[in-house]
């Protein structure tokens, strides 16, 4: 069985991967932010089971410094460790699968194939993957939204250029 790593953070720069034994040495306090593959974001040491261990002896004095923050990260959502939303995120397979029938389906597959991943990752207890492919589903329903609007505005581009060019040319003479 693989050993759980660790990342920390002094609320700057951050450190890491450690082991829980490799933890030890670097002088972490419950109020250390750490983070592990798994987590939805960083959390305060104290409120990881596996590293209680760590801060066992209540009179041992620890280094005390400015309170840290834990680094933000864009697309990060803020969910403490070990809850889940009530909901999945928003699919969007109505909207994809309209667009695929009305727009370029060609474009519209991949969106389609992210929306009906969301709640099944939802369910599975990946929220973080279930976040990436409702974002991924609606980033494709409107590249392909954006593709059918382009193909029409060339659609009547070239065709009014060749309808004025008829009627300017006088080919309407039998």
């Amino acid at each position: 069985m693989e050993m759980q790593k660790y990342h920390y953070t002094d609320g700057v720069n951050t450190f890491g991967p450690f082991s829980v034994e490799e933890l030890q040495s670097k002088g972490l306090t419950r109020e250390t932010y750490v983070w592990t593959e798994g987590m939805p974001s960083w959390v305060q040491a104290k409120n990881v089971p596996e590293l209680t261990g760590l801060f066992a002896q209540e009179g041992q004095p620890y280094f005390t410094a400015t309170p840290q923050t834990p680094p933000q990260f864009s697309g990060t959502p803020a969910i403490p460790f070990g809850q889940q939303p009530n909901q999945p995120p928003k699919t969007y397979l109505i909207e994809t699968i309209l667009t695929t029938i009305f727009c370029c389906w060609p474009l519209g597959i991949p969106s389609i194939v992210y929306a009906s991943r969301v709640e099944k990752k939802f369910y599975a207890g990946d929220y973080l993957g279930a976040t990436r492919d409702s974002a991924n589903a609606k980033k494709w329903m409107w590249i392909n939204v954006g593709a059918c609007i382009a193909l029409w505005i060339l659609y009547f581009l070239i065709f009014g250029v060749a309808f004025f060019g008829a009627i300017l040319s006088g080919s309407g003479d039998y």
